[in-house]
């Protein structure tokens, strides 16, 4: 694979998918544009301004059926720079487009001075083995797998488990259903416990994945590990669809 990679490299150079600039499928100039969010709502009823994502007071005594305790939103979708980075990462398999989208998300998690990271053990929404091996890689794994890394260059050892849940179900994509009720339906049991961590699940769950629309994949997800033993479940999505 590193060999084909090499060849690759030399026939089609790296280039900017934005502005072309020969050197990175993202460069840094193009990557800057990117805003960090800086207020966080809530992400059921998206009104109220709460830390990090967190599920607010309303909603909390309200909530049915949601297993996720917040949900970390890094930037915006709309913003052009972004979605079309997201895009080419997962539909023109650009793997290298990992590490500038997850610079994105270290930025959002670098300004959460007072989250506590290092409480929680990180993993990646599972792709089925047929997915996988269209695309040839799992985007969320990617994204959490480079995260750890940079993380650790600054000093910072957060836990990475890709492998926490296992995708049962093949199944139609989200982003190709536009009910959220049928997007739920879709979705239900689709994923299981990775049988290896029957019994010594983590407390404290971030479940990375790229993007979410009405957050139904991240509360299936949370639903599992919340029912084999974990406490507190969030999601840590570089963007939201419809924002």
């Amino acid at each position: 694979m590193a060999i084909l990679d090499f060849i690759l490299e030399l026939l089609f150079p790296a280039e900017c998918i934005i502005c072309e600039r020969p050197g990175r499928y993202l460069c840094s100039r193009c990557s800057r544009e990117v805003p960090v969010k800086r207020v966080d709502l809530c992400p059921l009823c998206q009104k109220t301004e709460t830390f990090a994502g967190r599920i607010c007071n309303l909603c909390e005594v309200a909530r049915q059926k949601t297993y996720w305790d917040g949900i970390i939103v890094a930037s915006f979708y709309r913003h052009p720079v972004l979605r079309e980075a997201i895009y080419r990462f997962k539909y023109s398999f650009i793997q290298k487009l990992a590490w500038p989208l997850t610079k994105i998300l270290a930025r959002k998690l670098f300004i959460l001075e007072t989250f506590p990271f290092e409480e929680f053990v990180f993993t990646a929404v599972p792709l089925h083995r047929k997915r996988r091996e269209w695309r040839g890689f799992n985007q969320a794994e990617l994204l959490g797998a480079k995260l750890q890394k940079l993380f650790r260059q600054n000093n910072i050892d957060i836990r990475f488990a890709p492998d926490l849940l296992v995708r049962k179900r093949y199944l139609k994509p989200q982003m190709k259903i536009h009910s959220t009720e049928e997007r739920k339906r879709n979705i239900v049991g689709s994923f299981a416990l990775n049988p290896r961590f029957a019994g010594r699940l983590p407390q404290k769950i971030i479940v990375v994945d790229d993007v979410i629309t009405t957050g139904a994949t991240l509360n299936e997800c949370a639903k599992i590990l919340k029912k084999h033993g974990a406490q507190i479940v969030w999601g840590l999505v570089l963007a939201r669809q419809g924002s």
